[in-house]
């Protein structure tokens, strides 16, 4: 027997799915013999178990995409909060070392814990505190080519350290003030 199609048409209302299942197998049994057949129950029941798969594949793949998403998305976020992190440590980074920087005082020069120094283009002025009352003979003061020390008799200098450039020491002379 030769086959022909024969159209169907039908409207799918999702919440009632039975009643469009209903018009198909009413105009499969009309058109068909197929529900005569012994194994009709059976590929009817594969066929609905195929698409029961089928759709929890889907919804499956639907979930893990929108799981991908928003493990992308911590991600970035994550991503950005270090970077924002990372910069904000830098910022903090250049103001310590900003603070650091002492501005120089009004001779051109710096007021440390234990002394202080001014300069011109023609001379340096060190500085440095004793005791009210000391006298010469109490204190060391060696100025050298490359190196000062300076300091009280008997105690760690206060100063003893190199120069930044070299000196002529007979041009050079301490006092007490």
């Amino acid at each position: 027997k030769p086959s022909k199609s024969i159209p169907f048409t039908s409207t799918f209302d999702p919440s009632n799915p039975t009643a469009f299942l209903d018009k198909v197998f009413d105009f499969i049994a009309k058109e068909s013999d197929f529900f005569e057949k012994d194994s009709a129950e059976k590929v009817i029941l594969s066929a609905g178990s195929a698409a029961k798969v089928k759709k929890a594949k889907v919804v499956a793949a639907e979930k893990a995409k929108i799981a991908a998403e928003e493990k992308a998305k911590a991600e970035k976020v994550a991503a950005v909060a270090k970077k924002d992190k990372e910069v904000e440590g830098k910022e903090d980074e250049k103001k310590d070392q900003e603070s650091s920087l002492a501005a120089p005082n009004k001779g051109n020069g710096m007021d440390l814990e234990k002394y202080s120094w001014t300069q011109t283009l023609q001379e340096l002025n060190v500085n440095v505190p004793v005791p009210h009352g000391t006298k010469s003979r109490f204190l060391t003061c060696e100025i050298k080519k490359n190196h000062l020390t300076v300091g009280l008799k008997g105690q760690p200098p206060i100063i003893d350290g190199e120069l930044y450039k070299s000196i002529k020491p007979d041009e050079c002379y301490w006092s007490i003030g």
